[in-house]
């Protein structure tokens, strides 16, 4: 008799850090034996059994978006970083470029099939260093993104807490509120990524946090008070 509170299998697609705690690579092998068995030739003796290699997550439409989600939204380091430089952001201690300085952020878009692309980076204005509680604040531009295309965003915390605050998880489901509503997309998935700051302003770790499929209308999911997946640097996309 099956267990009806047993849920089954659960697919978790994307770039995310595993229970053993290394990133997943795309799998994907050739059909067959070996290397050097050719697909269908059978051997006399018995041998081990062979674990099958994992899918190509970019094999199928259903995994190939986060993976390329979890890309886009990692990669949105190298701009942060640029336009802190033009910004002259610059850590007095190090001379290095520094993410402490203020917050930055950018949205995040569907393109053609499971592509996903950032737009422009937004920035906050600076921080007040003689502030013992420092807050970041930042108003996220969605330039070239609508609701029909929108698929999360990507920001900064310049104090390193790797949570998304009440307003960034507010405005958040404002705007899933909307692509759900006014352009009818409730199935599918939005996702926040936020990049956490170490203390001496370089990128730390990426978590994301997700607003899964529902329906328009429904009750928002509450405010995160525990870290999401943590998300590969590295992360590459499909293409």
């Amino acid at each position: 008799m099956t267990d009806p509170t047993n849920p089954g299998d659960i697919v978790v697609y994307g770039q995310r850090r595993q229970s053993d705690g290394t990133f997943p690579t795309r799998g994907g092998g050739a059909p067959g034996g070996g290397a050097n068995e050719p697909p269908g030739e059978q051997q006399n003796e018995i041998t081990d059994p062979v674990s099958e290699p994992p899918a190509d997550p970019c094999a199928q439409p259903d995994s190939a978006l986060p993976w390329n989600a979890d890309a886009v939204g990692a990669q949105s380091t190298s701009p942060f970083l640029s336009r802190a430089a033009e910004l002259g952001d610059v850590n007095p201690q190090t001379g290095q470029v520094t993410l402490s300085n203020r917050e930055f952020g950018r949205a995040l878009g569907r393109g053609p099939g499971s592509t996903v692309f950032g737009n422009g980076v937004s920035h906050g204005v600076p921080q007040n260093p003689l502030d013992p509680d420092p807050t970041s604040i930042m108003v996220l531009q969605y330039d070239g993104i609508s609701v029909f295309d929108y698929i999360g965003e990507a920001h900064s915390h310049p104090n390193g807490n790797p949570l998304p605050s009440i307003a960034d998880w507010n405005g958040f489901m404002d705007v899933n509120y909307r692509a759900r509503n006014e352009a009818g997309r409730t199935n599918e998935t939005f996702y926040m990524y936020i990049h956490s700051v170490q203390p001496d302003g370089t990128p730390g770790p990426i978590y994301v946090y997700q607003d899964a499929p529902r329906a328009a209308g429904s009750a928002n999911p509450p405010r995160p008070t525990s870290n999401g997946p943590e998300v590969n640097p590295d992360a590459q996309p499909c293409q």
